[in-house]
């Protein structure tokens, strides 16, 4: 009876395998069922092509997960506990000066190192035309003819972006705000000012003006933008100052110098500004008013710091050399060189150094040759941290000392 029972029910559960009105309704389920699944597939599909394309556009993807978690990635292969730093493998281009920090950049990375030769922080860079531009705290680093660009300091990245369009010339302020000049199709370029939290603070178009060089004031409240166009078909140099504390794209002030090819542009200390041209230093005070200071023969070397622009002129046969000074008020000083130049730098005190073949030449804050500093003949860059004079070869980056034994 239980068998007969339990093989009953069993027999009732059993569908009917001619009721086409279920089957109807099942196909008809699993048709709606497959609309929805292939729906949601292709509403997952979009979201990753447009996050993809976001993030390729914006970020660099492989320093994404660095830039997210804030976790410092140690990337490149110059590690160092000291001076002298080898450089086997490597091919070195350039050395500058970033807060407390040396900052060195080869073919492939740029590395951060202490006044003691440890390696603070190191990255491959991936820039077909790296610039770097080094504020009190933190390193801009940006692909010229490029789209990417990157903020670092000796504690690692701070934050990876691109731009919509080529990237023309960059600068940062000591306060962390930086400035990107970008191509335009409808205007003959433009300048992005962020924040140091990376947030958008204002855009300015320029016209007809190609836009040179960029340089924030001391207190990162000024923006000053070089350029240079022509009217009644000669060269004009324009310096545009913006007041990017309020965010307003009216300028503040245009300074124009006739017949000028700019260079570069530099604030000082005091608010002045030098705008470096091919033949004169044009030097605008504070209030505004413009002088131009000229210099014989063309720039071959030159270093701001924030008190003065210092020039190594060369005639047009690199035979004849002019070291020149010239203060925030336009003061110039100069001083005959019988040999050649290869790199000059500043230190914290006013010396000035002045690479040349075989040796440093160094000079008080009013050019005047102190000494002679025998090196070797690979040195072909050098900077100053403080007061300590370093010292860049083809295979190592050094302190002056650690290359002339017994001083």
């Amino acid at each position: 009876m239980v068998f007969q029972t339990a093989k009953f029910f069993r027999n009732r559960e059993q569908k009917n395998p001619y009721d086409f009105a279920a089957y109807r309704r099942n196909l008809k389920i699993k048709k709606i069922q497959r609309i929805i699944l292939t729906v949601m597939s292709l509403v997952i599909i979009l979201f990753m092509v447009i996050l993809g394309i976001y993030l390729n556009r914006n970020y660099d993807v492989n320093d994404l997960a660095q830039n997210l978690t804030g976790n410092k990635v140690e990337t490149g292969t110059v590690q160092s506990s000291g001076f002298p730093v080898s450089l086997a493998g490597e091919v070195p281009q350039e050395l500058v000066v970033s807060g407390n920090s040396l900052v060195l950049r080869t073919t492939d990375e740029i590395i951060f190192f202490d006044s003691s030769g440890n390696t603070q922080h190191s990255f491959t860079h991936r820039f077909t035309n790296p610039v770097m531009k080094a504020g009190s705290s933190r390193l801009l680093t940006y692909d010229r003819g490029g789209y990417s660009y990157r903020i670092d300091s000796s504690s690692g990245l701070h934050y990876t972006g691109r731009t919509e369009s080529t990237l023309l010339t960059g600068a940062i302020s000591d306060k962390g705000t930086y400035a990107l000049a970008v191509s335009e199709t409808r205007y003959a370029g433009s300048v992005i000012v962020n924040s140091r939290t990376n947030e958008e603070i204002l855009r300015w178009y320029s016209v007809n003006d190609q836009i040179v060089d960029l340089s924030f004031s001391r207190d990162g409240s000024q923006l000053a933008i070089a350029c240079v166009g022509f009217e009644n078909n000669a060269l004009v140099a324009k310096v545009y100052i913006l007041d990017v504390s309020s965010s307003t794209t009216s300028e503040k002030a245009v300074i124009t110098f006739d017949g000028a090819l700019p260079v570069a542009v530099d604030y000082k200390s005091d608010n002045s500004i030098h705008l470096l041209c091919d033949t004169f230093v044009g030097v605008i005070s504070p209030q505004l008013e413009k002088t131009e200071v000229t210099f014989s023969n063309s720039v071959y070397r030159y270093v701001f710091t924030p008190s003065r622009t210092i020039l190594l002129n060369t005639d047009t046969s690199a035979v004849s050399f002019t070291l020149t000074s010239i203060d925030r008020s336009g003061n110039k000083t100069d001083v005959q060189i019988k040999g050649g130049g290869n790199d000059i730098c500043v230190d914290d005190s006013g010396n000035v150094y002045l690479l040349e073949k075989s040796s440093i030449l160094t000079y008080d804050s009013s050019l005047e040759l102190k000494k002679e500093l025998a090196i070797d003949t690979s040195v072909f860059a050098m900077a100053t941290l403080g007061n300590k004079l370093y010292l860049l070869s083809d295979t190592m980056l050094a302190r002056w000392e650690d290359m002339v034994p017994g001083t």
